[in-house]
């Protein structure tokens, strides 16, 4: 088992992940120190620095390759880490961290692979689910661009039902799939392209996806989808998605930003 690990500008480390994810399909952590972030992947074939760095396209900066323990505890020992916990109610976590010792934390297991997306290591993922504690559950909803599931699960295991999510990569499907039997979770999951197949609806919408899968979203709307989650943005992209939200009868009540990203939710005008 090795552990590899370097160092990154904050500025630079979303360019870097999307270069390097596809070689890293077991997903990296991400350790802030000021105006860096060390990246760590974890596994027993991984790339080796030279692949790593062409995919990159510049050398690595504070390379570390370790030859570590297979046993996630004495890896925690040596170099920290564990899972990610959202708002002090939801532990995000993969099966090698230690699960939550507070019985009022929903405890969520995932694992990565398929190319995926949402294991929680990301900002906003992580804002989606802020977003979403602060509603009550309370009918139907679908997680458009599940990625590895994360916020389908998550929904079902708060109480909506019944849930639903899709995304165009099977791959990942299959790992949500997986991941929602895992974690006790009820949701229907599927392939979808979301920028060409017709868009399913529910009362309940997460949207973690790129502005073309809102414009289409949006322009899906009925009248019995009262509240949606939309992420996936920068800053500077929020105001068009909620502009195209907003003529389907929705308005922003709550909004997030970190790390350049941009999170919103937003809920039905009264009898609009």
């Amino acid at each position: 088992m090795r552990r590899i690990a370097f160092r990154v500008a904050a500025a630079d480390k979303e360019a870097l992940l999307d270069a390097l994810l596809p070689l890293l399909p077991g997903g990296v952590s991400e350790r802030p120190d000021g105006d860096e972030v060390e990246l760590a992947a974890v596994g027993a074939a991984l790339p080796h620095r030279p692949a790593l760095e062409a995919a990159a396209g510049a050398p690595l900066a504070g390379w570390e390759d370790t030859h570590v323990s297979a046993d996630w505890r004495e890896r925690r020992a040596r170099f920290g880490g564990g899972g990610f916990v959202v708002a002090g109610r939801i532990l995000l976590r993969s099966p090698d961290d230690p699960p939550a010792t507070d019985p009022h934390v929903l405890d969520l297991v995932l694992e990565r692979g398929g190319g995926g997306f949402g294991s929680g290591s990301h900002t906003t993922t992580r804002m989606c689910l802020e977003l979403l504690l602060g509603v009550e559950p309370d009918g139907s909803a679908v997680d458009l661009g599940c990625g590895l599931g994360t916020l389908a699960i998550a929904a079902a295991r708060l109480g909506w039902g019944p849930v639903s999510g899709t995304d165009r990569m099977a791959e990942a499907v299959q790992v949500a799939r997986a991941n929602g039997e895992r974690n006790g979770a009820a949701v229907e999951w599927s392939v979808t392209d979301l920028e060409a197949d017709p868009v399913p609806t529910a009362a309940l919408l997460l949207v973690n996806a790129p502005p073309p899968v809102h414009a289409r979203a949006a322009a899906a709307l009925g009248t019995e989808t009262r509240h949606v989650i939309a992420s996936g943005v920068v800053g500077g992209e929020l105001a068009d998605v909620v502009h195209g939200y907003e003529a389907a009868g929705l308005r922003p009540r709550a909004q997030r930003e970190e790390d350049g990203w941009a999170a919103v939710r937003l809920e039905r005008v009264a009898g609009a």
